[in-house]
């Protein structure tokens, strides 16, 4: 959370008239949820209700103090202007006085003022003040609001805000549908097919940059195989694609090129990696690691089917993500599961020798599930898989949900979803039908074009059907 600097919370005390109505409305708010800010605000009270109470104390022991702190302040009778650093000093009638040519914090002048004026203030009270000013009210750096924290495309224009809501800069963004960094990511994937907004710290040094890949291919100024990353201002770093395609044995996958569906950093015992999944025009997909400062791929894994759900969740409480990857499995004409540490994400999905020949069917993931087709898809899709939609995680209970489409790509009045509910060792928990396969399965079941019943049985055949390849 940002801090509000010295100067505003004093201006706030003593004279708020010059704030506008948004300012005020923001401090108050502030300082109800910043346990920091209101204690700096607390102590500039106290600061003030001290001078004012001992503005009118007995000066006797002041002039003594005073001669001690600065010597003699008695000057010769004359008027002129000496230039001090930053300031003017004006001497006149054997006194002189600070005229500050820059603007600096009430706290600050008031502890100016002491220092030469003390014989105005309550002798060793004021020199006890003083210090407490000194040591409490230290200037530290205004705070730069600098920091991207908001990026909304709407209408295609991009518009980019600091922490404290302020516009950053803008650019428009032809062919890129409208995205919030502030909203759930995995709804906007789902709805819109691919992520298009990202800000994070990739370098460390505590200010984000902002990632952005095209979403249609030939359209925009984004291409949809490249990652292009922006500095605070506004400034294109660096733009990186895809690397190469891999061809295996199926005539079917004829690569175009790649378009980026999402991407992410996953924080590991050796440092941020970033990583990107990408798409080819039928398959394979693949989740690769890429080296932001280099562009080099690092390691990649391709899977034989569509990657179209990715989690991270700390599985074994080592304090660090694993990634779980979600979507279908072409040779086996089902959904998947795999899971894999940051570190170690290469190899190739386990396949038939129709995708991938037997020998390349090695990789690095801790878990590979396959789940069963029902009945009620071969019932209502021309389509002969299921696909993993969206993962739900409880760290509280410690359980992995897949989320399951029984009729991916199909229109909504015959959408059915499963979920499969696992532990944190991948053991199915318990399998919860959702509202649509219910609704929609029974309607052909009292049809006659489904004949098993929806029961315990139905459930525990479906759990029973769970493949763990590794």
């Amino acid at each position: 959370m940002a801090y509000i600097n010295e100067y505003d919370l004093e201006l706030f005390l003593l004279n708020s008239s010059e704030q506008s109505e948004k300012e005020r409305d923001f401090i108050l708010k502030h300082l109800s949820e910043c346990s920091a800010c209101a204690d700096n605000f607390n102590k500039i009270k106290e600061f003030y209700a001290f001078i004012e109470t001992n503005i009118h104390a007995e000066e006797k022991e002041d002039e003594t103090l005073a001669n001690k702190i600065l010597g003699s302040n008695t000057l010769p009778y004359e008027n002129k202007t000496l230039n001090e650093h930053n300031r003017a000093v004006k001497v006149y009638d054997g006194k002189y006085e600070i005229i500050e040519s820059k603007k600096d914090s009430l706290v600050r002048r008031a502890i100016e003022l002491i220092r030469i004026y003390p014989y105005r203030f309550s002798g060793s009270l004021a020199f006890v003040g003083l210090l407490i000013a000194l040591f409490l009210f230290t200037k530290k750096p205004e705070t730069k609001y600098i920091n991207p924290t908001l990026a909304v495309i709407k209408d295609n224009v991009l518009t980019v805000y600091n922490e404290m809501g302020d516009l950053m800069w803008k650019k428009g963004v032809p062919g890129m549908v409208d995205f919030r960094t502030d909203l759930p990511v995995d709804s906007q994937i789902l709805q819109f097919g691919s992520r298009e907004l990202l800000l994070d710290d990739l370098d460390g040094n505590g200010i984000n940059e902002l990632l952005i890949a095209g979403k249609h291919p030939g359209l925009g100024s984004f291409a949809s195989d490249t990652l292009y990353c922006f500095d605070p201002s506004g400034k294109l770093v660096w733009k990186y694609g895809c690397g190469s395609f891999r061809s295996f044995n199926t005539p079917r996958w004829k690569h175009n090129n790649w378009f980026i569906n999402d991407y992410f950093t996953v924080n590991t015992a050796t440092g941020k990696k970033m990583f990107v999944v990408a798409s080819t025009n039928f398959a394979p997909t693949k989740i690769f690691e890429l080296d932001f400062i280099t562009g080099n791929i690092k390691q990649e894994f391709y899977n034989s089917g569509g990657i179209s759900a990715t989690k991270l969740f700390d599985i074994d409480d080592d304090g660090y993500e694993e990634i779980i990857l979600g979507g279908i499995n072409n040779a086996f004409s089902c959904a998947f599961v795999a899971v894999f540490k940051p570190d170690s994400v290469f190899g190739f999905s386990y396949s038939t020798e129709v995708f991938i020949p037997k020998e390349l069917q090695k990789n690095s993931a801790l878990k590979y599930i396959l789940f069963p087709t029902t009945n009620y898809l071969k019932a209502v899709s021309r389509t002969d898989y299921n696909m993993v939609e969206q993962f739900f995680v409880s760290k509280e209970e410690k359980t992995i949900t897949a989320y399951i489409q029984e009729a991916p790509g199909g229109l909504p009045n015959i959408f059915g979803a499963v979920l499969y509910n696992f532990d944190l060792q991948w053991n199915v928990r318990g399998i919860v039908l959702a509202d649509n396969f219910i609704a929609n399965y029974n309607r052909l079941f009292d049809q006659g074009k489904v004949k098993e019943p929806l029961d315990s049985n139905y459930t525990k055949k479906l759990a029973e059907g769970v493949r763990y390849l590794k």
